[in-house]
C-alpha cells in the first residue's frame, strides 16, 4: 500500500498525532464543575478557546504534512482535480476521526453549532491551501534534490504568526487577525464581525487559486515526466 494513502502506516501515525493532540486541548478546554473544582489541587484554568485555536493549528500542521507525503508518491504530472480529491480524501478522513471532539465542542463555542460548522469550513478551506502549497515545496526542493522541511512548516507559522500580529498592532487593522488560522479561531471565540470572517475564508480561498494558478517552473523542462 501507498504511504500516501489515505490507510497507509505513515497516514495513520498522522491521524493518531492528530487526534491525540486535539483530544488533550478538548480536555484542557472543559471547564470542571463548582464541586469538582473545590477539589481541584491547581488553580490553573484553560480557556474553552484553547481546543477551537488546536484544532485549527494542528489541522494545519496535519495538512503539510499530507501534502509533502503527497508530493513524494503521486506522479511527476498530476491534474488539478486529481490532487485536490487526494488532499481531501485525508482532509474529510482527518474530519470524521475527529467528529467526537468536534461535536462536543460545540458547547464551549459562543454560538453553538453555527460556529461550529463555520470553524470546520475554515478548516477544510485552510488546510487544502496548505497541503497544496506543501506539495508544491516539496515538489521544487526534491527537484533540486534538498528537504523543504523547514520552508514549509517556517511558512506556516509566519502564516499563522505575521497576519496576527499586524492585527494586533493597530485598531485599523483588526480585520487582518483573522487572516491568521490561529486569529481566526480566537476571534471565533470572541464573536467575529461579518467582515473578519470574510478576510479569513478570502485569504484562505485566494491562496488556494494561487497556488492552483501557478506553474511548477520544473514541468516546462525536457526531462519532466
Amino acid at each position: 500500500m501507498r504511504s500516501d494513502t489515505v490507510f497507509s502506516t505513515n497516514s495513520l501515525q498522522a491521524y493518531l498525532s492528530l487526534i491525540l493532540f486535539c483530544g488533550v486541548a478538548l480536555a484542557g478546554s472543559i471547564q470542571p464543575a463548582s464541586r469538582i473544582a473545590t477539589l481541584h489541587a491547581s488553580d490553573i484554568a484553560y480557556p474553552p478557546g484553547l481546543f477551537a485555536l488546536s484544532f485549527v493549528f494542528f489541522f494545519g500542521l496535519f495538512s503539510i504534512n499530507r501534502g509533502a507525503i503527497l508530493a513524494v508518491n503521486t506522479a511527476t504530472r498530476i491534474s488539478h482535480a486529481k490532487l485536490i480529491l487526494r488532499s481531501l480524501e485525508h482532509i474529510v478522513y482527518g474530519l470524521i476521526l475527529l467528529s467526537p471532539y468536534l461535536v462536543f465542542s460545540r458547547s464551549l463555542l459562543p454560538n453553538g453549532v453555527s460556529d461550529l460548522l463555520i470553524l470546520v469550513l475554515y478548516a477544510v478551506i485552510t488546510s487544502l491551501f496548505l497541503c497544496l502549497v506543501s506539495f508544491r515545496l516539496e515538489r521544487r526542493d526534491a527537484h533540486q534534490k534538498r528537504g523543504a522541511f523547514l520552508l514549509r512548516y517556517g511558512s506556516y507559522l509566519a502564516f499563522c504568526l505575521i497576519p496576527l500580529g499586524a492585527g494586533i498592532s493597530h485598531s485599523s487593522l483588526s480585520f487582518f487577525v483573522t487572516a491568521s488560522p490561529i486569529g481566526f479561531a480566537l476571534r471565533i471565540m470572541e464573536g467575529a464581525t461579518a467582515l473578519e470572517l470574510i478576510t479569513g475564508f478570502f485569504v484562505a480561498m485566494a491562496g488556494v487559486l494561487w497556488v492552483l494558478t501557478r506553474k511548477q517552473q520544473f514541468d516546462r523542462r525536457p526531462h519532466a515526466v
